[in-house]
This record gives structure tokens, sequence and C-alpha cells, in this order.
């Protein structure tokens, strides 16, 4: 299943450029607050992320509409955004809510136990929630957009997906970090070349003394060193690794949930001698 969907995915991405509208959007948010918070901008930027993330459901309902049926028109793939964005949004309320309060639950026993404060015990309770919560609602954007169910349907549809393949989706999971990790050294290996005569008095110290110098470095330690043509350059860089990645996310997984979807799931049971169906 994975190896198709990577194939359907670089074959999509390369013939329907209106996909990497969203690598675009990416791309310029990034370079945007990047640039501004090496410029002092930090509440800004905060912002500009903030309702980057708000207008993000719009934009994935869009690229799993045009991923759907093909359309190229702008208003009707706008029209789809829009009312794709809530059956997206409010699912994904819907179970961090959840999560929440089963995080709260948990933690009351604990503490009861003596376990409350300490920090090992909380991170491995977040993470153990957290963890297959991601895991199981994968494809809750794709069931929303494609399969138009209700909120509580699309948990429950995106959950039957993942357990009718679950190695799939731990597939999607390793292969986007490993694409994500390649890319980013990408981008690190390009902005050391635009940027690498800013770190010609660094060249002679040893590999130990550059990491402990570099450690104690502050954002305004970097600024002062690579300056705002570095600061230019790096939120450039940024931005063309976002441009890159985001769309590869989007398309590879809305390909993940095409493979799965056409499965079967089969249904264990018998008819009695009146003809009713009993599951198992």
């Amino acid at each position: 299943m994975i190896q198709t969907a990577l194939r359907n995915t670089f074959s999509k991405l390369i013939h329907t450029p209106l996909l990497w509208i969203s690598g675009v959007y990416a791309g310029l948010i990034m370079t945007s607050v990047i640039w501004l918070e090496f410029s002092d901008g930090m509440f800004l930027a905060g912002k500009i992320a903030m309702l980057s993330l708000i207008a993000a459901p719009f934009l994935v309902g869009m690229m799993n509409f045009v991923l759907q049926t093909g359309e190229k028109s702008p208003r009707e793939i706008l029209s789809a955004g829009l009312k794709n964005y809530f059956p997206i949004v409010l699912p994904c309320i819907t179970l961090a809510g959840m999560m929440f309060i089963l995080m709260l639950l948990l933690s009351i026993p604990l503490s009861i136990m003596g376990f409350g404060g300490d920090p090992y015990t909380l991170t491995g309770l977040t993470i153990g929630i957290v963890i297959p919560a991601l895991i199981f609602s994968l494809y809750i954007d794709n069931v929303a957009v494609c399969e138009k169910r209700n909120i509580f349907g699309t948990l429950k549809r995106s959950l039957e997906l993942v357990s009718l393949n679950f190695f799939g989706a731990i597939g999607y999971y390793i292969i986007s970090a490993f694409f994500i990790l390649g890319v980013s050294l990408f981008g690190a290996f390009l902005w050391g070349i635009i940027l690498a005569d800013k770190f010609t008095p660094f060249i002679e110290m040893n590999m130990t003394v550059q990491q402990e110098t570099f450690s104690h470095y502050t954002l305004v330690d970097w600024q002062n060193l690579i300056g705002p043509e570095g600061s230019l350059v790096t939120a450039i860089v940024f931005g063309i690794v976002s441009c890159i990645v985001v769309p590869f996310l989007i398309v590879f997984k809305y390909q993940c949930y095409s493979e799965i979807s056409q499965q079967t799931i089969v249904e264990y049971g018998e008819f009695d001698e009146k003809g009713r169906w009993y599951k198992y």
C-alpha cells in the first residue's frame, strides 16, 4: 500500500500544479514568521502563525477536494474549502476535548497514589494518550471531505481505516519523518553554502568547541552573526523547505487513505435458520 501511495503522490505532485498552492501558502507564512522573529517582530509573528493555523483546515479541505474530484475551477475549489472547514475542525476539537478529559480522569488516581507531581509520570501519561490519538485520527480530514460523515462518524471511520491497516498508518508517519529530515538537511546544506562567509572565523575550531560555542547562542547572537541578509536567507530557506514538505504530507496522506478505503472490512458471523445475521 505504501509503495503505491508514494508513487501516486509524486505523480500527483508532478501533474497537478494546483496541489502546490498549499506549499506556496506554507512557504510564505513560514518566511514571514521567521523574518519577523529575526526583525524583533515577535508579537506580529505569533499572530500570523496563529491565524495561519486557523486557516489551515480551509486549505486542507481544498486540497482534498482537488485530489478527490480533479476539479480546476477556482470558484468550486474555494467553495469546497469553505464547506469542508467545520467538518474538518469539529472532529479535531472533539478529539482534543476527549483527550483532555481522559488525561484529567487518569491524573486523579495518579495524584492519589502520589505521582501527581512527578514530571516523568505526567510525560508518560501524555505520550500514552497523544500518540495513539494521532495515529488513529490520521484520516479525519480525508473522511470529512470525501465521505461527508458527522463528527463521531468521522472519528469512528478514521479509527476503522487505521485499524484495517495499522502498519500502513505507521508507515505514513515513518516515511513522512524521513522525508522531512531529508528536505531539512537539504535546506541546512543550502543555508550553509549561502552563508559560508559568515562562519569563516569558526572554521579553525574543532567540532567540540563549535558545539559548545553555538549552544550558548541566543537569537540576538544569531542576528548579530548572520546580519540582516543572513536573516532574510534563513527565512527564505525555511520557506522553501515548508513549500516542499507541506504538499507532500497532504497528498501522501490522501493517497494512503485512498488505498486503504478501497479495502473491504470482513465481518465474521453466520445466518440462523430464519435468515437473520449474527455478527461475531
